[in-house]
């Protein structure tokens, strides 16, 4: 989804987004944002794309005080979990859980549900 569809589609939550890193080369590709939300938490997104099948992400949501709430990724250290690789560590990465959420739009939906309530 474009940029500028995301902001449409979560303008409801979303206060600002910066594009950090956004590239395309060939099948790889690289996309680095900061999106501020309405209550003062923070998004910082990393999705990276190397050829046709390997993607690395990492989704890491904090609150203004700067601790964390929820951070989603790939990283393959936890291979007991469900979903593994993706998981997700919730509250000071004490708690690492499955995660079904795997891409920007998902994470988004997710994080719309717990601000809103």
């Amino acid at each position: 989804m474009p940029i500028g569809n995301i902001l449409k589609t979560f303008a409801d939550i979303i206060s600002h987004l910066e594009v950090l890193r956004f590239e395309v080369e060939g099948d790889d590709s690289a996309l680095q944002l900061v999106i501020t939300f309405n209550d003062g938490s923070k998004l910082y997104a990393r999705d990276y794309i190397f050829g046709a099948q390997k993607r690395k992400y990492s989704y890491h949501w904090q609150d203004k005080k700067g601790a964390l709430l929820v951070r989603w990724d790939n990283a393959p250290h936890w291979p007991e979990i469900e979903t593994h690789p993706h998981h997700k560590h919730v509250h000071f990465g004490n708690n690492v859980l499955a995660s079904y959420e795997t891409d920007l739009i998902e994470v988004l939906a997710a994080i719309r549900a717990l601000i809103k309530g």
